[in-house]
């Protein structure tokens, strides 16, 4: 429908230019065509642009409970690791983010800045253990299932430390009005001494 608009409009333009007001056909052909692209780019539906932080404004608790959901997939699989290393790994996992989603539960106001953490560090850490157990449970003790084994404990290790950054990152305002208040303490203790 948009292009018979612009099409009809188009040639009533060009035939306005050519026959009525006696232009060049090559500039009435150019500018009918321009018309053309003008009047079917205009004529295009609005979409509506959705805010890049729409889905940060949802429901807190639903956030949390696809946290807790994590937390618990990932206390699953770590009881059942055999591996002593990526047990351990996934032991500082468990226990970094039980703390991240305790303080989340005081402070539901740092949900939006922990979302990262959410979607993307906790459930990928949810789901590479959940697949090595699997792997585990299957009993192949393969050349690749080996070298795999040692890339799951690198990425646990490696998961570990982005854990611990996020966690830092989400309570980086705590952190900050600590920082402020031990230096208030520390100035007023400074004027007392030399008062």
């Amino acid at each position: 429908m948009r292009g018979i608009r612009a099409g009809v409009l188009s040639a009533v333009f060009f035939l306005a230019l050519f026959f009525g007001l006696h232009w060049n056909l090559i500039v009435c052909v150019l500018l009918a065509l321009g018309m053309f692209e003008a009047v079917y780019l205009l004529g295009a539906p609005k979409r509506r642009p959705v805010p890049p932080s729409a889905d940060m404004r949802e429901d807190p608790g639903a956030r949390l409970k696809e946290a807790r959901e994590d937390l618990e997939a990932i206390s699953r699989s770590m009881e059942q690791i055999e591996d002593r290393e990526i047990k351990e790994g996934s032991v500082r996992l468990h226990r970094t983010a039980a703390g991240i989603l305790a303080y989340l539960e005081k402070h539901p106001d740092r949900i939006d800045v922990a979302r990262r953490f959410i979607d993307y560090y906790q459930d990928t850490a949810s789901s590479l253990l959940a697949r090595y157990v699997e792997l585990q449970n299957s009993g192949l003790n393969t050349p690749e299932i080996q070298k795999l084994k040692e890339d799951v404990k690198k990425a646990t290790a490696a998961l570990n430390k982005a854990f611990e950054q996020q966690f830092a990152r989400i309570m980086s305002s705590e952190i900050l009005d600590m920082d402020v208040e031990i230096r208030t303490i520390e100035s007023m203790m400074k004027m007392e001494e030399n008062s």
